[in-house]
């Protein structure tokens, strides 16, 4: 099959290497680019901190960038990773107590609800992006537990020009591959902005990492839209 990968790098390179292992042949098409802020991490976490909460990858990889000297007040706290991919890069940077959630932000904030129930007035650091779905802040809030943001990332969207964009398109895809609600957003305004929407044949499958995020594609295109039963990335391959 010909995947279109829509995820930034270095994620998209990941994925396309996981791809043609499984003898697929990707199309890298990154719809945005991360920015680091990394002067919303140079102040050192409060020393109330209880533990760390991270959504992405792409905060880890942030923090990655950070000398030593400044990183290390954060490897001393406990972290709290949205999925196993996110756990994983924790680990990797040096952080030696990981909670690994199950995929999505409310998930997240049951785990650390659970696990933290007996310090509610301990405050949580939670190192976000931008933009960012807003079901973990809403729960945590709910839940009347303080918690301080620091957005240390922000992801850009990438300009494709037609010319470049109907290269990638050709030969047609078979499928995309959409982790985001907002990348699931990018993609069809640039098929639409690039006039490429009319070429997508009916056999074109939108494989979407949750049902949320295939709930946000245009009405013609849902009805070719399937989504993994849990938000992670080895199932959501395993629809292809």
């Amino acid at each position: 099959m010909r995947v279109l990968v829509t995820r930034p790098m270095p994620a998209a390179q990941r994925t396309a290497a996981e791809l043609a292992r499984r003898g697929h042949e990707p199309v890298l098409l990154p719809l945005t680019q991360a920015e680091h802020r990394l002067e919303t991490l140079r102040p050192a976490p409060p020393p109330e901190t209880t533990a760390l909460a991270v959504s992405s990858a792409e905060a880890i990889r942030a923090l990655a960038a950070l000398p030593d000297g400044e990183r290390c007040p954060y490897l001393d706290l406990p972290v709290f990773a949205v999925g196993q991919t996110t756990a994983a890069a924790a680990r990797e940077l040096g952080f030696r107590h990981v909670e690994t959630g199950t995929g999505d932000g409310e998930a997240l904030a049951r785990l650390l609800l659970a696990t933290l129930s007996l310090e509610p007035t301990h405050p949580i650091l939670y190192l976000a992006g931008h933009p960012r779905s807003p079901e973990f802040e809403q729960r945590m809030s709910d839940a009347s537990r303080p918690m301080q943001v620091r957005e240390c990332y922000r992801m850009v969207p990438i300009s494709w020009n037609p010319v470049a964009m109907s290269a990638k398109l050709t030969p047609l895809p078979d499928c995309v591959l959409l982790y985001s609600s907002d990348t699931a957003r990018q993609f069809t305004a640039l098929l639409s902005a690039t006039g490429l929407a009319a070429p997508i044949e009916k056999s074109f499958r939108f494989l979407c990492l949750s049902h949320k995020i295939a709930a946000t594609l245009p009405e013609e295109f849902q009805t070719r839209a399937v989504w993994s039963m849990e938000p992670r990335e080895d199932l959501l391959l395993d629809l292809i």
